[in-house]
């Protein structure tokens, strides 16, 4: 479904991706919620809460990507793939990568 068209190769520059240090996010969508959260429950239970929330949704997205080879995960990806490839050219290219 996902062909890539052959393109010349040079040998790849390999970057160490930088190290996260504490907690990155300091404001976000959630961050009202969190921080009303916290001051209802306390900070112990919120960690508690929040780290099983995270683990619930790490599983949901393991389950999500576990069908990929269904024929109902095949068929979510190829309706992707269609949606992304817009000059319908059956590859896609760096421009719909970047939009999608």
């Amino acid at each position: 479904i996902m062909d890539m068209p052959p393109s010349p190769t040079k040998p790849a520059v390999k970057k160490s991706a930088p190290k996260k240090k504490g907690n990155q996010h300091k404001e976000g969508v959630f961050s009202p919620i969190v921080v009303a959260a916290g001051a209802i429950l306390g900070e112990q239970s919120l960690i508690k809460i929040r780290g099983k929330v995270i683990a619930l949704h790490s599983d949901l997205i393991k389950s999500f990507v576990g069908t990929s080879d269904s024929a109902f995960g095949q068929a979510v990806q190829e309706q992707i793939f269609n949606f992304v490839d817009t000059d319908n050219s059956g590859y896609l290219d760096k421009a719909e990568v970047a939009v999608a």
